[in-house]
């Protein structure tokens, strides 16, 4: 039987010998969604358990990839094989019967996702408005699950974007589906429609605790990120003013508290705690240490920005002399999802390509004041719009460090800027480079898949 991947939903364990019908039988024990309830419960889940797959953990190899991260000798021995893959930009990532982590966990969420659109307006002991919500959440969570994928599996949406191979879409529950991949437009225009659809049935801003849940300010912030993604300033200035309307905390820096064991590392709001975010989720711990590039760490006014001690650790505190890592990937689950300063980084770039040099300045020093030490010259000034721009694209490189942004940016500014970037890796065992617009900055698609659904074409290598 065809499957796109091994889903687990209801409590079910759908392997290959799954029947489409499986809902139709009541399991002793096992879950199956009635209640409006019960679809609150299948969306409230962040990790993959027994009620849904989560909707917390997404994608991580995209780190592999770019030029924020670096790998010495010590942090070697951390990576897996198929990372180091990565990091190689190697014909393929995953052997022929190994699972490739984020393929899986994004159409683990859109099934869940299909189950919920499918049935929730049909459930049991809820009011209209609170399943109205949850279709609206569900249809957010499948709309980034599928920006994710088409980012990470396609080419960057360019003029060829309405012939470039996509990423299936899945929009049911049969395992008799074809899964041949949409073209990278269509893609796009799911992810348009699902947002432009749903929206108004969500709240309006996050709550402390509840950042797993989509609100209207998340939706818009998504909503200008893609339009961004098409290269559509005007919209993505629309969507960004949108979201940062419902919802627009920033945290003061100079309020972080020091870490209790380090005082010169700044303790950061971990998961579901932090004011500004505005869709919580995260990527698979590839590596319980993450080395930051010198490219990235030079960026920083490290005397005044205190984003660096709050982002960065020194190794010197452990004895070791190879530079600085992230505190995001120390042991910690780091934040991927959307937040109130990519809102105002994504505002930024849209006034910038439009050519709005002073509203594109007031938002990036509105975010640097909440970033820079007390009495610190934080302002940033200048004259040209490319010269704006270019203010934009640093200041998002130092904001978003770490957190799920740079590989995707580097794509679309070598698609729409002509920006030229080149990421080199250096391993002990040699020099590995991407050029712009290679067919290899869309990774492989595991050979496991295309062997179970042989009309899903593989990535030109």
């Amino acid at each position: 039987m065809r499957k796109l991947i091994i889903y687990i939903a209801s409590g079910i364990l759908l392997g290959a010998t799954s029947c489409k019908k499986y809902l139709d039988i009541k399991p002793k024990g096992a879950f199956i969604p009635e209640k409006t309830s019960d679809y609150r419960l299948l969306l409230d889940e962040t990790s993959a358990q027994q009620k849904s797959n989560g909707f917390f953990n997404t994608y991580s190899m995209d780190l592999m990839l770019d030029d924020d991260m670096s790998i010495n000798q010590f942090s070697l021995t951390y990576y897996k094989a198929a990372a180091l893959n990565a990091y190689k930009f190697s014909e393929n990532i995953y052997t022929e019967s190994e699972s490739d982590v984020d393929w899986e966990a994004m159409y683990n969420q859109v099934y869940t996702c299909n189950l919920v659109t499918s049935q929730v307006l049909n459930s049991t002991g809820g009011t209209t408005a609170e399943k109205r919500q949850l279709f609206a959440e569900a249809s957010v969570h499948r709309a980034y699950a599928y920006f994710i994928l088409v980012n990470l599996y396609a080419k960057q949406f360019s003029s060829s974007a309405g012939t470039d191979p996509g990423v299936p879409i899945r929009k049911g529950l049969d395992f008799e589906e074809k899964l041949p991949r949409a073209s990278v437009a269509e893609v796009y225009d799911y992810i348009l429609s699902e947002l432009l659809s749903t929206v108004q049935d969500l709240p309006a801003k996050p709550a402390i605790g509840l950042t797993n849940r989509p609100v209207k300010a998340s939706a818009f912030a998504l909503l200008s990120k893609v339009y961004l993604f098409r290269n559509d300033a005007q919209n993505a200035l629309r969507y960004a003013d949108s979201s940062l309307n419902n919802y627009s905390t920033l945290v003061n820096f100079n309020n972080l508290p020091p870490n209790p064991s380090f005082p010169t590392v700044l303790n950061y709001p971990q998961n579901f705690q932090n004011s500004e975010m505005l869709l919580e989720k995260s990527g698979a711990m590839i590596s319980p240490i993450v080395y930051a590039s010198n490219a990235l760490l030079s960026l920083y006014d490290q005397a005044n920005d205190l984003r660096f001690p709050a982002f960065f650790f020194d190794d010197k505190q452990f004895g070791l002399s190879f530079g600085y890592f992230s505190n995001e990937w120390s042991g910690k689950s780091p934040a991927k999802g959307l937040s109130v300063p990519e809102a105002y980084l994504l505002r930024a770039e849209a006034n910038a390509r439009l050519g709005h040099t002073d509203a594109a300045l007031s938002d990036l020093n509105t975010l640097r004041a909440n970033r820079y030490k007390t009495g610190a010259s934080y302002q940033l000034s200048a004259g040209s719009a490319t010269e704006v721009l270019n203010l934009v694209k640093a200041e998002r490189r130092r904001e978003m460090a770490f957190r799920g942004s740079r590989w995707f940016d580097i794509r679309r500014y070598n698609t729409f800027d002509n920006a030229g970037i080149t990421v080199t890796h250096i391993l002990p065992d040699g020099t590995y480079q991407i050029a712009p617009n290679s067919n290899r900055t869309a990774l492989a698609i595991g050979r496991k898949y295309i062997a179970m659904n042989p009309e899903i074409t593989q990535n030109p290598r």
